[in-house]
């Protein structure tokens, strides 16, 4: 689609995202615009950013790509966002048809997706936790004045504000880099950097899905508002994982409790 631009409805096909937005009276952005990228880049599998919009990148490569595609799309529609694509129209096609059927809130499990999630807390809100028996999302916690952070650490990513009404889940190095971030008051990418952990929670995903509770915007997988953690398998803490006298890290203490959770559980999909 060299030089060329079309629209269908709210979403618009283009080569790239130039910084003039060629579909405005102004020529400028606001955060009712995002990008969906799709291409077949074997470096990566895909990542969200900002450069003039939100985007989502993601390659073919990807398990289930087709249904992210497309479930990006219908989330980013749920907030009257347009979508710039940036794609062959034969991969957008591929996708519609693959999607047939389906929704953000599909109550089952697709093929490609995993049978556990985590979120993990800072060790300060680790205790109140426990005793209201739920995970509140970023906004709830504010709207309640027990937040200290002036915005979440997605929104220096460029996260668009709606991500703040959701408890996100995550896998691996990920939620830990989440608290050690959070406790540096900065977004902190080394994995091997100490801090203190406070409750990795184990979710049991079909069940989350079974209940209306999963949301799926491509890129992550949350749930709105609230989560019980009745909805945990486990929770690993400095209590009941086994450190071994490393330093405790990101890195260390994921993998220390991934190991915690597989012994409690048994090997479900971590």
């Amino acid at each position: 689609m060299k030089g060329s631009e079309a629209k269908m409805g709210s979403l618009y096909f283009a080569d790239r995202v130039t910084k003039r937005n060629p579909y405005s009276e102004d020529g400028l952005y606001d955060e009712s615009w995002v990008e969906l990228s799709i291409d077949e880049c074997a470096e990566y599998e895909m990542f969200t950013g900002k450069t003039e919009i939100f985007g989502f990148k993601l390659s073919k490569h990807c398990n289930g790509w087709q249904f992210r595609a497309m479930d990006y799309i219908a989330y980013h529609h749920l907030y009257r966002r347009k979508v710039i694509i940036t794609a062959l129209p034969k991969d957008y096609e591929e996708a519609k048809a693959v999607y047939t059927g389906h929704s953000p809130f599909d109550r089952f499990l697709r093929p490609y997706e995993p049978k556990v999630l985590v979120h993990s807390t800072t060790p300060g809100a680790y205790p109140a936790i426990c005793r209201e028996g739920v995970l509140k999302s970023w906004q709830k916690v504010q709207a309640a004045n027990v937040v200290r952070e002036t915005a979440p650490i997605g929104l220096t990513l460029g996260d668009p504000a709606d991500f703040q009404e959701f408890v996100m889940l995550g896998s691996g190095v990920t939620p830990e880099i989440v608290v050690s971030s959070k406790q540096k008051g900065f977004v902190c990418m080394d994995s091997h950097c100490e801090y203190t952990p406070g409750g990795r929670f184990y979710f049991d995903v079909e069940q989350l899905a079974a209940d209306g509770l999963l949301v799926r915007d491509g890129c992550h997988y949350k749930v709105k508002d609230e989560l019980p953690i009745s909805h945990a398998f486990f929770c690993g803490t400095l209590q009941n994982v086994e450190m071994r006298g490393q330093a405790i890290t990101p890195d260390s203490f994921a993998q220390a409790a991934d190991q915690a959770f597989k012994r409690h559980i048994g090997s479900v999909g971590v």
